[in-house]
């Protein structure tokens, strides 16, 4: 190589959780990646880094390793590091309003000012997602430059040759600089021997010196995952491979300060010295493999096989470059669970943007400033809520790790509850109330009704079946619908998995959802959901005839005609069905009517009917303290040892009681069926989820189902009480 061949090294490190994962998770990539990642990175003063930290992990630095942080701030005061900023909680910008935006932004920023007196010049996109509007908004916070996939660049005609440069682009005028991620080096580090890393940054120099490669990976990758602690920390690649036994980190540093043809300098100090290549226009997109989890599950399946294709085939490799996946909002489709955390974060925003609309009508300074210090509160709730991590799943749970969805809405509820005690001191006749809104919630053209009161939040879709999708207890900020529906996954169909471990399901788990059974379903079929259903309403639509509240009562009413199947022909016989649902206090009321149709024509049908099918009534629920310390019981039964005592082991029993209990929380949730009809059985079995994640195939807990099971009459007619204590 001519020796005044150089390139720019551009590297920069992540630093990510999200938003209250366990402190122990913390503290364990704390000791296998952050502490020595930031101890090498001291050590080597010549070698220069770009850093980013997720404001909240940044908060729990400060607060429990201050160690670490007098360190950044010494690396900041002799310039060998850049910190760049982003939103505060690590929100994807594409799916929270420009508001939010903003202020998360400057939220980071300000605290990296504060911590280490640095300015913040460039952005940090969650997950790399990008859409074309982003350079006003970015700009509109001061910010310079953006770190983005070179995936981002392949569907422009860019090739790997393109991404060794910087580009610019504009929105509405408003400029911003792109940096390419460079593919090759993200995935030889830590993976491969430092030498590999050398070479390709040796084939991409040139005379000019004006190219860059952007070296970019998450700080758990460089220590936290796999086997990386002991690549990196402890004995490297050994001597045959290059590093003579030396850790990759210290290894690939020294590598960096010996060549001197490596320039080591932060992306702004690359800025100031060299202008863009050229202005460019980037689409819509993340990385590619993001691309590709997102798409549908039966497209995904046969996108990874035409993906896979073109890559290896030496004759199409040139069609890869313009080959696209799908596109990130997509996993608010793929996912109706994540969808409704992402429409509850937007209208709890509404909520607190009419209380600070109030605010303008009111003359009580005192009052005003009490309130602001709570909208403030009640902001900071929301934008914690809005933290990617559970929206979408990947490699990682995401959407299936349950606790963070419960994160987000505990801090969605605490929300809801600040606006409340705000409303009770504009109107002190607010402290207790109850109301029905009828709104386009899910945002899917279609009307759903959400009962909210000072104590529950009821969310009722009529065009699911009549289900509740959502059950907030608002005294602990508890959402007892936090369930997952089992949705199939591409990779389901893997070799490594026995196909009968996975069971999926035909329809969201949602509260009040009406099954049509056999008297011969077993308790296994049921919870696999592999039963043959025989009502054609189990998720139609119901229509609403009358929502209305009656003093601290709130009533809903719906009814479907239907049909149900006979058992020995393909004949149906129609079938009404009325669901009346009343919420007081800490109750729900429900209130199901079952007429079948009788006629001279069908009777033989009829007698069929009501003698071999059963109706069954979904009434899943979570819980998210240890389940080792839930519980549960029954009035009609007796247990007689331990083996009862686990809620999440499937069982049934005859009785129409069930009271179950969270010792974590403190929090109860009680079953009482009230029908002349005795011949009920209630089956219980966990909700389990089975994911693919970073540490290879887990089944993870998404809740419980409870599934009365009643037998059909000609009019059956029955009521069930659920009592959160």
């Amino acid at each position: 190589m001519d020796k005044k061949n150089t390139i720019c090294l551009l590297f920069c490190l992540h630093f990510h959780q999200p938003v209250d994962n366990f402190n122990f998770v913390i503290e364990d990539c704390y000791k296998k990646s952050y502490e020595p990642l930031i101890e090498n990175i001291f050590k080597y003063k010549d070698v220069k880094f770009t850093l980013h930290f997720s404001g909240n992990l940044l908060e729990w630095f400060i607060k429990n390793k201050p160690d670490l942080v007098n360190k950044i701030k010494v690396m900041a005061k002799r310039g060998q590091i850049e910190i760049i900023g982003g939103g505060y909680y690590e929100p994807i910008f594409a799916i929270i309003p420009y508001r939010d935006k903003i202020a998360q932004m400057k939220k980071l920023s300000k605290l990296i000012k504060e911590e280490f007196g640095l300015e913040v010049k460039g952005a940090w996109l969650s997950e790399r997602v990008w859409e074309p509007n982003y350079p006003s908004f970015l700009n509109d916070v001061g910010l310079k430059y953006v770190i983005v996939d070179d995936n981002h660049f392949r569907s422009t005609g860019i090739t790997e040759e393109g991404t060794y440069y910087s580009y610019i682009t504009e929105d509405e005028g408003k400029t911003l600089r792109i940096f390419p991620i460079n593919e090759e080096l993200r995935y030889l580090t830590p993976w491969k021997p430092t030498y590999m890393s050398v070479d390709y940054l040796k084939k991409a120099a040139d005379e000019k010196g004006d190219r860059c490669a952007l070296l970019i990976s998450d700080a758990e990758k460089m220590g936290v995952w796999g086997t990386t602690h002991q690549i990196c920390y402890v004995k490297g690649f050994g001597h045959q491979e290059g590093d003579k036994g030396k850790p990759f980190i210290p290894a690939f540093f020294e590598q960096i300060k010996q060549n001197s043809w490596i320039k080591s300098i932060t992306l702004s100090e690359y800025m100031s010295q060299y202008p863009a290549k050229s202005l460019v226009y980037l689409p819509t997109a993340s990385y590619d493999k993001m691309e590709e989890w997102v798409l549908p599950t039966d497209i995904r399946k046969k996108f990874k096989i035409i993906r896979k294709s073109l890559r290896e085939d030496e004759e199409k490799k040139e069609i890869y470059q313009f080959l696209r996946g799908g596109f990130w909002r997509y996993f608010l489709v793929k996912y109706p669970e994540s969808n409704n955390m992402h429409k509850k974060m937007l209208y709890v925003r509404n909520k607190l943007i009419v209380i600070e609309e109030t605010l303008s009508k009111l003359e009580n300074e005192q009052l005003i400033s009490v309130i602001l210090k709570k909208v403030e509160e009640a902001w900071d709730e929301i934008y914690k809520a809005q933290c990617n991590d559970c929206y979408w799943h990947g490699l990682f749970g995401g959407v299936y790790l349950q606790f963070l969805r419960f994160s987000v809405y505990t801090h969605l509820i605490n929300a809801e509850r600040i606006i409340d005690d705000i409303n009770s001191l504009i109107n002190p006749k607010m402290k207790s109330y109850i109301y029905i809104t009828p709104i386009d919630f899910i945002k899917d053209s279609k009307t759903e009704y959400l009962i909210e009161s000072d104590v529950l939040n009821v969310y009722v879709n009529p065009n699911d079946g009549g289900t509740i999708f959502e059950l907030d207890y608002k005294p602990k900020s508890y959402n007892l619908l936090n369930t997952l529906t089992r949705w199939p996954e591409a990779y389901h169909e893997s070799k490594k998995l026995k196909t009968k471990e996975v069971m999926v399901d035909r329809f969201k788990r949602n509260l009040l959802r009406l099954r049509v059974l056999h008297d011969d379903v077993t308790l296994e079929q049921l919870q696999s959901d592999q039963y043959y259903e025989f009502g054609d309403f189990v998720n139609d639509t119901f229509k609403v005839t009358s929502s209305e509240k009656e003093g601290k009562i709130a009533i809903i009413e719906m009814e479907k005609i239907g049909s149900i199947k006979d058992t020995d022909t393909d004949e149906r016989n129609s079938v009404r069905i009325t669901k009346d649902i009343y919420v007081e206090d800490r109750e729900i009321k429900v209130k199901i009517r079952i007429n079948l149709d009788e006629n001279d024509e069908n009777q033989k049908v009829l007698t069929r009917i009501i003698k071999n099918l059963n109706l069954g009534i979904d009434i899943p629920f979570f819980f998210n303290g240890d389940t080792e310390n839930f519980q549960w019981e029954s009035n009609q039964i007796e247990k007689k040892d331990d083996k009862y005592n686990k809620l999440i082991d499937p069982f049934q029993f005859i009785g129409s009681h069930f009271k179950a209990y969270d010792e974590t929380y403190d929090l109860g949730f009680e079953i009482d069926i009230l029908s002349k009809n005795d011949s009920i059985k209630i089956s219980k079995f966990p909700i389990i989820a089975y994911a693919y994640t970073d540490e290879g195939y887990k089944e993870i807990y998404q809740g419980i189902n409870i599934c009365p099971i009643i037998k059909l009459e000609k009019n059956l007619e029955f009521n069930l009480k659920l009592i959160i204590t």
